[in-house]
Order: C-alpha cells, then sequence, then structure tokens
C-alpha cells in the first residue's frame, strides 16, 4: 500500500542495538508516548510488516535516531559501524548512570523525611511505568489540610533526581500567593515555558504585554501560551508540579466543590488540556480539594492521612520530647498522625515553660486537641464552605462516631430542611471531595477527623439554640432505631442506641426524655431481677453512670447543693 514503510533487516539490527542501550524492551511503554504509536503498531515495526510513514519516522525518531532512511527497507547501507555511531550519538554508554534532571530553581527547601516511604513509591511506580498498563498523564495528591501533600511532591522531585529518572526538565508553580488568590496565569505559564524551554530565555520586550509586540486578547494568550507548554512537553519529557491547585477551585457552593471556579478559566483550560493530550511529560498536582473537572483516565488520584504510628512518633521525637514510648504513641493516637498538628503540639511542648518538654505532663493537662495555631491553618477550610455544608459538618460534630457509627440516615436525621438527593449529591459529595468526611468501608460508616470535628464542634457551640437542636435531633435519631427482640439481647451493645439517646437527650436539656430512658433500663433490670449475667451487669453499671450524670446536669441547671 502506498505511502507505507517497514524497516530492513540491517535498519532493525541497528534499531535493535540502539533500544537496548536505553535499556527498552520491544513494546516500551515510553517508546510508544515518544513516539505516539501503540504497542500494536510498535510489535508490526518488529514484525516488518508496513506501517504509516509518520509512525515509522517517530519510531526512530523516538530512540534518536535522525537518519530513518537508513532503516527502512530500500535504501542500501554501506558502511554499518559509522551509522550505528551517529545513531548512538549523546545517548550513555552501556553501563554509565544516565545524566539526571535539574532541580527545579521554585523548589521548596526540603524537610527531614516524614515516613511517606509507601507513598512515594506509589507515585514512582505510576510515574516510571512500572504498574502494567497504567501510565497516568496527571496525578493529583489531595488531603487535609497540614496532611504534608507539599513535603511529599518536593520529596518525589528529589528522589526522582537522586536516581536519574528519565526527565529532561522539571518545574514546580506555587499557585497560591500572599493576598490567598491565585497568581495570574500568565505569570505561572511564562514562567514554566521558561523553566522547561531548553533555549535561551526571550527577551521581556517581545513578550506580549511587556511593551512590545501587541497582546492578543486574554483568550488568545492564554490558549497561545496553553500550545506552547503542550509543546514543550510533547518535545521531550518533563516533570511538573502545581502545588496548592485548590486555591483555583470554587468556594462557598457545595455542588461547585472540586470545580474550578470562573474567574480561573484560564487554568482550568490549562489543566484539562495537560491531562487530555497525548505528551511525554508527567503532570503533578498537589490539592487540599479533588479536582473533579480532570479525567478520571488520565488522572490517578492518591489520597493522603495521617502518617503511620511509626512514622508520627519518629517525628515527635525528632523535637526531643521527655517521653515514654506509650505517651507517645498516646499523643500521634489523638491526632490520628496528622503531621502539621504534631509538628506545632510538639513545638508547644518544647517550647512553653508549663510544660518543660514533657509529654505526660501535655496529655494530662488537657481533654481537647485544638491549639490557636492548629485552629489558624482550619480557619482556613471552613472559609471555603458554602453554609449548607458548614451547618451540616456542625451539627454532625454531636455524634461520637467512636461510640457508635455514622450512618447516612444519621447525617439525614440532622438536616430535616434538605431533601435527600440535595444532602447526598451536593452536600455529603462537597464535604467529601473537601476531605473533611470519609467513608469508613470497612466500619461502612461516614467518619470526621477529630480535628474537623472539634473545630465544627466549637462553631457549634457558640449558639446555644442550634447545639441543642443538633442534639435533640440527634437523640430521635437514636431512640428510634429498632432494637433486637429483648429475648436475643447478650451484651451492652444490643442496647447502645437507647444508651446514646440518653447522651443526647441530656446534652439538649431535655430532661423528661433523659428520666424516662432510666426508668426504662430501670424497669429492665428489675424484670429481669437484678441477674449476673454479662448484660445485666453492665446495664446496671450504666443505668447508675447515666443516674450520676443526670443527677449532677439537673442539680447544676436548677443551682442546689449536692445534699
Amino acid at each position: 500500500m502506498a505511502g507505507l514503510l517497514r524497516a530492513s533487516e540491517e535498519g532493525l539490527r541497528i534499531v535493535d542495538m540502539v533500544r537496548r542501550n536505553l535499556d527498552w524492551n520491544k513494546t516500551e511503554d515510553a517508546w510508544c508516548l515518544a513516539a505516539l504509536v501503540s504497542k500494536a503498531t510498535l510489535k508490526r515495526f518488529w514484525a516488518r510488516t508496513g506501517i504509516r510513514r509518520e509512525n515509522f519516522i517517530n519510531i526512530c525518531k523516538a530512540v534518536e535516531i535522525e537518519n530513518w532512511e537508513y532503516i527502512a527497507e530500500g535504501y542500501e547501507i554501506q558502511q554499518t559501524e559509522p551509522l550505528l555511531a551517529a545513531a548512538m550519538t549523546d545517548l550513555p554508554a552501556s553501563g554509565e548512570p544516565a545524566q539526571s534532571f535539574p532541580l527545579p530553581d521554585k523548589l521548596p527547601p526540603a524537610h527531614t523525611p516524614t515516613g511517606r516511604a509507601q507513598e512515594l513509591e506509589t507515585l514512582k511506580a505510576h510515574i516510571l511505568d512500572t504498574h502494567p498498563g497504567e501510565n497516568p498523564t496527571g496525578i493529583c495528591i489531595v488531603g487535609l489540610t497540614g496532611t504534608g501533600k507539599t513535603t511529599l511532591a518536593n520529596q518525589l522531585i528529589r528522589q526522582l533526581h537522586t536516581e536519574k529518572a528519565p526527565f529532561a526538565a522539571a518545574a514546580w508553580a506555587t499557585l497560591r500567593s500572599p493576598t490567598g488568590k491565585p497568581l495570574p496565569f500568565d505569570t505561572i505559564a511564562d514562567s514554566l515555558s521558561l523553566a522547561l524551554s531548553s533555549t535561551d530565555p526571550p527577551n521581556p520586550s517581545q513578550l506580549p504585554g511587556f511593551g512590545g509586540i501587541e497582546a492578543g486578547s486574554p483568550q488568545d494568550n492564554c490558549l497561545k501560551k496553553t500550545e506552547n507548554l503542550l509543546k514543550l512537553l510533547q518535545e521531550k519529557p518533563c516533570l511538573v508540579v502545581f502545588d496548592g491547585v485548590e486555591t483555583v477551585l470554587k468556594t462557598g457552593q457545595a455542588q461547585g466543590a472540586g470545580y474550578f471556579a470562573e474567574d480561573c478559566a484560564e487554568y482550568a483550560w490549562l489543566f484539562k488540556q495537560l491531562a487530555e493530550t497525548e505528551h511525554q511529560s508527567t503532570i503533578i498536582f498537589t490539592s487540599r480539594e479533588t479536582l473533579a473537572e480532570l479525567p478520571q483516565r488520565e488522572t490517578h488520584t492518591l489520597t493522603l492521612t495521617g502518617l503511620d504510628a511509626e512514622a508520627a512518633v519518629a517525628l515527635l521525637q525528632s523535637f526531643h520530647l521527655t517521653a515514654t514510648p506509650t505517651e507517645l504513641h498516646e499523643l500521634q493516637a489523638r491526632y490520628r498522625g496528622h503531621p502539621k498538628s504534631l509538628e506545632l503540639v510538639a513545638a508547644l511542648i518544647r517550647d512553653d515553660s508549663e510544660y518543660g518538654g514533657k509529654v505526660g505532663r501535655f496529655l494530662q493537662d488537657r481533654d481537647w486537641l485544638l491549639t490557636r495555631d492548629i485552629e489558624s491553618i482550619l480557619d482556613e477550610v471552613m472559609e471555603r464552605l458554602s453554609d449548607g455544608e458548614r451547618t451540616c459538618l456542625c451539627r454532625l460534630s454531636v455524634y461520637q462516631t467512636s461510640e457508635y457509627p455514622l450512618t447516612c440516615a444519621g447525617i439525614a436525621a440532622q438536616m430535616p430542611e434538605v431533601s435527600r438527593y440535595d444532602l447526598k449529591e451536593n452536600i455529603l459529595q462537597a464535604l467529601k471531595r473537601r476531605q473533611l468526611l470519609e467513608y469508613d468501608r470497612e466500619r461502612e460508616s461516614y467518619q470526621l477527623h477529630p480535628l474537623i470535628r472539634e473545630k465544627a464542634g466549637h462553631i457549634l457551640y457558640k449558639n446555644p439554640e442550634a447545639f441543642r437542636t443538633a442534639h435533640r435531633q440527634a437523640y430521635h435519631y437514636f431512640i428510634t432505631l429498632p432494637l433486637k427482640p429483648e429475648s436475643e439481647w447478650n451484651d451492652i451493645e444490643d442496647i447502645k442506641p437507647v444508651l446514646r439517646a440518653h447522651y443526647h437527650a441530656s446534652q439538649a436539656e431535655d430532661w423528661e426524655e433523659a428520666e424516662r430512658i432510666i426508668a426504662w433500663m430501670d424497669e429492665c433490670l428489675r424484670r429481669w431481677g437484678y441477674g449476673d449475667d454479662k448484660l445485666s451487669l453492665s446495664l446496671l453499671y450504666h443505668t447508675s453512670q447515666v443516674a450520676v450524670n443526670l443527677d449532677c446536669e439537673v442539680r447544676e441547671i436548677l443551682g442546689t447543693s449536692e445534699e
């Protein structure tokens, strides 16, 4: 068929020697990406079957064989050895380490590694394509504020640099600014183009908007700058990090969580093009919120949670605190390994004269988690919420999820003013995308991070009526949960909803309901004759505790003495 080319036997031998020097297999994914061909096309190339002319040329050029004519059948090769030398120009000799890409100029300072070895290996596997069949164009590192997303991306680039990963250039772009608003699109686009370009930087006077050539419309400039960046990413393998992408996402709208803001349309266009257009580079995004508009097939998302116990304890030990292993484990468990909170708390314990570096004294002194410094970073998170999200989060804070799993029905009980659809598809979806609510598959229930729960609880407590309403709605939820038949009760867990109902009734100051529950439990004990079985003893204990708590609460309200 006209327009098809196939390799000669001698040409194929040359290509085989070059790809061995690169340590590539015959259907290497990186080769397919660089040549913009499929594996099937590469297989036809090796089988000496005719393929399209442009594909043949791209396959040769992807392994630095510019004189592709010598590879095609029909061309006579006079001197093989000089040709091999020319074909392998600028390639590293076998056994000689490849040259590493330079670190980006704007890369943040290195920090002490914080135990993210597993996450680093996962990211490198996706980037270097050691996972068969997986080769994402973009990688999103998402997580609650303070979980170490920027630090992880920083460590990743430094490791890839040390290990001489096959990138020709790398660039780092931070979208955040001192005002909290994203940096202008032109600033980021021009900076990246300069960082990734192998040519001399252009004269600023020749750039649009710098008093040189006349600038086009903002839309034209966006399209041109995006096109230039894509061209650079297609010409050579690059590694690009966009840090703090949540700054270009919508705020104050539940249905807009994870979507690009209207005034950041240029960024939206750029990021979508970077993810959807074929090139040989890797784009990394860090964000406090899931990027809902990026294509899922071309983008891999890694969600960061807290450090594991060992890494969290190691982080605390780096502050040279006075503590037993048990105390360190208790401290990290309280904060669920949240890196930034552990750093702030460890610094407080070390520097505050009240604690003198003693973790045990800090643990005994406080039954709360938040410090002013921790609250300040959570304030930024709460400011991004819509009224519905904030209301839902605050009401959910009354649930003690460690005592009883939080189901969708329990959440719906707190939001009777919205439809089930709006709750599930907008509010809960938004809270999950903002990393403020997670679903535990093993427990089949929702979970609030303890820091978020306490912060939301503080907000709710400032409004006494809203506080009582949330507890009252929780009471009605638990009191209506069905129990097993009494004959099947074997453990206190079988009547746990009733105990939770009493707790919420007491918090709501619904004393009649609280007293009614005590009377019900007392009746159960009398009916069972205060037996010595496990359930009776457990119920007797809980009845006494509930009665004591209720008695104290009533006396406090009435202002009477203990006598």
